[in-house]
């Protein structure tokens, strides 16, 4: 069996290798021209840093685009003898991914594919695949075992962020020029937050430091925690250039309540995929999280 993944699950290339996992890369485009960029690139932290500079520059404006049918039938004709299970994002915000696979599944019956829609964005896709491999560790489970854990877990996995550049999502037009200019004035930054069904991450407040953020962050988690009476926490966060501090900060936050509370925690850390970066900007950390049950 074969599980293959998108690259907005945000794994480093060495935890992708130790996995075992095939991936498929978002094309990324930088001023409508495709931008060279693939997840196991030599140099692909400096590669990614290199982007992000550009993003910076307010004449250039990054996107993404859909998987194609051609990066489907590839990646299974590679596996094309083996049973593959495909963990995608949200379908639902990405529809030109979702009538490629949807082709694709029906026009070539040969390739052995069941696939799982996370119903999520950025690191929630990839923690919902991480929650599976903890929790299938030591265990000869099949493919329709796994798509269980899949299907059991995802309405408990969240998503969280702080994004620092507002006048970024301002080009981007996610928000206004004057807000963007009187957030910044004031110090605040919002806190994003994304669930499955709806996919679609939005401002849940603001907060003036990651301290701030945290804080608010591990509230809700152990709230959640309680509400389930659950005792696993899986964790996967992301960040770009020297955010790494708040997602350290947070991880140890997370760790201490786990000694303190009985929580069996798994977290991990990793530098943001190229897929991301056109949507969240060049300055933020995020995590995805699930609740075990």
């Amino acid at each position: 069996m074969k599980i293959i993944i998108g690259n907005t699950c945000n794994f480093e290339p060495e935890r992708i290798k130790e996995l075992g996992l095939g991936l498929i890369d978002y094309p990324v485009y930088l001023n409508g021209k495709e931008y060279p960029q693939y997840w196991d690139m030599p140099n692909w932290r400096e590669e990614k840093e290199k982007f992000i500079k550009l993003l910076r520059d307010k004449n250039n404006k990054g996107t993404t685009v859909g998987i194609t049918e051609k990066q489907f039938t590839d990646m299974f004709e590679e596996y094309k003898d083996e049973e593959i299970l495909l963990i995608t994002q949200s379908l639902n915000n990405t529809h030109a991914t979702r009538d490629a696979l949807r082709k694709v599944l029906k026009d070539y019956p040969q390739y052995d594919v069941k696939a799982f829609d996370t119903e999520s964005l950025a690191s929630g896709v990839g923690v919902q695949a991480m929650a599976m491999f903890k929790e299938a560790e030591g265990k000869d489970l099949s493919r329709d075992e796994l798509y269980d854990i899949l299907v059991k877990n995802r309405p408990n996995a969240h998503v969280v962020g702080v994004l620092y550049d507002l006048f970024y999502l301002s080009r981007s037009g996610r928000i206004g020029l004057a807000k963007a200019v009187l957030a910044t004035a004031m110090g605040l930054y919002p806190l994003l937050s994304s669930t499955p069904q709806s996919g679609v991450i939005k401002s849940i407040g603001k907060v003036k430091n990651y301290k701030q953020a945290n804080a608010r962050f591990l509230a809700t988690i152990k709230s959640q925690m309680q509400e389930k009476n659950s005792k696993r926490l899986t964790a996967t966060m992301s960040y770009v250039t020297d955010h790494d501090k708040e997602c350290l900060h947070l991880k140890k936050m997370l760790e201490a309540a786990a000694e303190e509370l009985g929580w069996d925690v798994h977290i991990e850390i990793n530098y943001a995929s190229f897929a991301l970066l056109p949507h969240m900007g060049p300055d933020f950390y995020e995590m995805g999280y699930v609740i075990g049950t």
